[in-house]
This record gives C-alpha cells, structure tokens and sequence, in this order.
C-alpha cells in the first residue's frame, strides 16, 4: 500500500479505544490495531458521551472529533471505518457507510444488528457493495484458529465425535461468537434447536453435532469449547488464549483400553484480536471476505429464527 489509510471509529468506547492502551501487550481495540498497523492511521472518531471521548483522546492523542456518523461531511473522506457502537446503532451506521462513497473497509462489532427487520434490510445491500467488510470476530481472523482449522478438516484428529462449548451474555451476542468457532471447523449449521429456552441448544453442522450452554446469570465472562474425535480431544480454554489437544493412547494400567494424554498446548495470542481482524481484512481476498460476511449474515438470521420461536414458547 501506498500512503496510510485513513481510519475513522465510530463509537469510542470500551472495545473502540479503551479496553486497552498503547503501553499494554494486548492489542484488543480498534484504536491500538490501527496505531501499530504500518498501513492505518487513526485521523476521526464519532463518540457522543464526552467522558469517553477524553478518556480517548488521552490515552491515543488528539484526533478529529465527531458526535454522530451524521456529522461527519461527504467532502471529509476516510479509507477504513470500524464500528464500535452499542448494537442498537449499529444498523443505521452501517446503512450511512455503505452509502457513502468512501471508506472502502469496514470493520463491524458483533452482533451486525440488533433485530431480525434490520438484518433483512442490510443483507440486501451488504450483498449488492463492493466494500470490503468483516464482522470483527476475535477467534476467526486468529491465526492459531484458522490452522487448528485446517487441522481438524484434514481429519488429522479422525472424525468429530460431538462437541460442548459454554458461554455467557446470549445466544445473540457472544452465543454468535461460539456459534462462528463452531462453523468455521465443521462447517454449515443446518439445525439450532432450543432445549431449554436462552440456555441450552443442539447443533447441527456438516461435519458434527453438539451442544452449546449459554449461561444467563453470570457475573463474569466466559468461552471454552470442548471437542470429541475418534483419535483424541481438543479443548479451547480461558477465553481462547490457550488450546490443548489430546491424543489418544494404550492404557498403561488395562490391555485393549485407550486413554487421553496432553500432547500438545497451543498459547494464540488471542489478545491480539483487533490486529488479527484488520490484518485479515487488509491482505486476505475481496472474494473471502465476502464469504465470510455471508456465513455471518446466514448465521445471524438462525439465530434470530431460533430466539423468535423461543419467544413463542
């Protein structure tokens, strides 16, 4: 690339620049990716409430300030945007983006929007742009997820046996976050079906079956995901920061039985996550983000299928 791209956040709150700082080794805010990128530049935000406007611009320097995406002029033009706004304006400010001329990246927090009407209003026109646009996933863009990945299609660890994962804060919000982890090792998901409703579900993939627990009275955060296959066992803990997998061997106490031994720990570097996401949409193809996009935008709408038929529970 040429001269730096121009990088507007629209939203400047926790994950838009202060989740983090510039002295801390995560990189987890759109603010920091865009700092240590050689090809970005942070030049705008649109951030509302003051308090966190100061608090950004003392932690990442002065830049050009902005209430709304509404405020920001057609002749002010900007290469790259992230959105980082509460899930309720998230649909009116991608609407704004993909009408405006510029900012040919988009980054996108998850979930893309707050309700099924809104997601079959923009899936038409994120369908129809040219812009490059990702949901800001911070296990998919992961490089030791995407070759854990590669792995488990191989058939490295045979095939899958079932699979349990839980998590917190809905099915909608980091439910869409175990949901994508899911997909992206074994594929399509044909079925999610409610169990018990906003807690527990069965899924349904190409290539497996499980479970997902969705923890709605939890005063912390939490994601792990266990997976079972014929030759051993892979579990993703604390969040994603580690992987161990385990390989399947002759019991050293009974002949003709196997056990489970840790052969293998995998540190990702998930807190890297903002830069992981940019990075992906900078240098992978137009052709694979779309596809991506497409795979959330399908998933979004099974998700809102199965809250709906809750609903009606």
């Amino acid at each position: 690339m040429g001269q730096p791209l121009k990088a507007l956040i629209i939203g400047a709150g926790s994950i838009g620049g202060l989740i983090d700082s510039p002295a801390t080794n995560a990189i987890a805010s759109h603010a920091h990716a865009y700092l240590v990128h050689p090809n970005t530049q942070l030049r705008a935000i649109c951030e509302p409430y003051e308090p966190n406007v100061l608090a950004f611009i003392d932690k990442w320097g002065e830049v050009k300030r902005y209430t709304s995406i509404d405020d920001v002029s057609l002749d002010e033009q900007f290469d790259i945007a992230s959105i980082s706004s509460t899930t309720a304006h998230h649909f009116h400010d991608l609407m704004t983006l993909l009408q405006r001329t510029d900012c040919s990246y988009i980054l996108c927090e998850k979930p893309l929007v707050s309700t099924e009407d809104e997601l079959q209003i923009l899936a038409k026109e994120l369908h129809a742009t040219d812009k490059k646009i990702l949901v800001h996933l911070m296990r998919r863009y992961n490089p030791a997820f995407i070759s854990l990945t590669s792995r488990i299609k191989n058939e490295e660890f045979g095939k899958s046996l079932s699979f349990q994962g839980v998590c917190t804060k809905g099915l909608l919000h980091n439910g869409s976050h175990l949901l994508e982890v899911l997909s992206h090792f074994f594929g399509t998901i044909t079925t999610l079906e409610s169990i018990h409703p906003n807690t527990v579900y069965d899924i349904t993939l190409t290539a497996a079956q499980g479970t997902i627990n969705v923890l709605t009275k939890c005063s912390y955060s939490l994601f792990e995901l266990t997976l079972w296959f014929e030759k051993g066992v892979i579990k993703i803990l604390d969040g994603g920061e580690k992987i161990e997998i385990y390989s399947k061997i002759p019991s050293p106490l009974y002949e003709g039985y196997f056990t489970l031994t840790l052969t293998e720990t995998i540190a990702t570097k998930l807190s890297h996550y903002a830069l992981d996401s940019l990075n992906f949409l900078l240098h992978e193809s137009h052709e694979t983000c779309k596809e991506i996009l497409n795979g959330h935008l399908d998933l979004h709408q099974i998700i809102f299928q199965t809250l709906q038929k809750e609903e009606t529970v």
